[in-house]
């Protein structure tokens, strides 16, 4: 896993990335494919909705208490809901990682289900791109990659512009995982 990572000439460019398109991927949590996961280099943690920790199956008593609440660019601190730690699975067997992530679970709309920050995203050693609509990291079977898809990525955002966070969440947002059935791309 010490293969050099580099974004170049070979890699595609998809056309949305024009539009800076944020990146948007699944991952694979609790036996479910999720959808709609921000990559979200800002973020100095890992956030879960509160309506995907539901869908996932999960119960409030294995909440770990978190008293420190969220700070972000705008609006008041949003407290959360308590901490809990979940196995992720990012990428394509035989090309993926499966790493522990500590997620801030809150009870706020979004038409995302997950943040993935930069805790996550440093566990993986991920490099993104948000010119390529990429994360690439490396794994035992060589580097991965994995593609943001630009209309979902369009859709979030719209919804959130209009305020229809809801709306969007409410889309089929959990697949169950079979091991060793390939994830569509997006």
């Amino acid at each position: 896993m010490d293969e050099e990572i580099t974004f170049g000439p070979r890699d595609t460019v998809p056309l949305a990335s024009g539009n800076h398109e944020a990146i948007v991927i699944d991952i694979v949590t609790n036996n479910y494919r999720v959808k709609k996961v921000y990559v979200d280099q800002g973020s100095a943690v890992d956030i879960m909705f509160y309506r995907m920790f539901k869908e996932l199956g999960l119960r409030d008593d294995q909440l770990t208490p978190v008293r420190t609440p969220l700070v972000g660019f705008t609006g008041p601190p949003i407290s959360s809901e308590g901490m809990i730690t979940l196995m992720v699975t990012v990428g394509q067997a035989p090309k993926c990682r499966t790493v522990p992530v500590n997620f801030v679970v809150v009870k706020q709309s979004s038409p995302y289900n997950v943040f993935l920050g930069r805790p996550a995203l440093n566990a993986l050693r991920a490099i993104p791109s948000t010119f390529h609509l990429s994360v690439k990291f490396p794994t035992p079977g060589g580097i991965a990659e994995v593609h943001g898809d630009p209309e979902v990525a369009r859709a979030c955002y719209l919804a959130t512009l209009r305020g229809q966070e809801k709306v969007v969440a409410q889309t089929t947002c959990l697949e169950p995982y079979i091991p060793g059935y390939p994830l569509p791309e997006g």
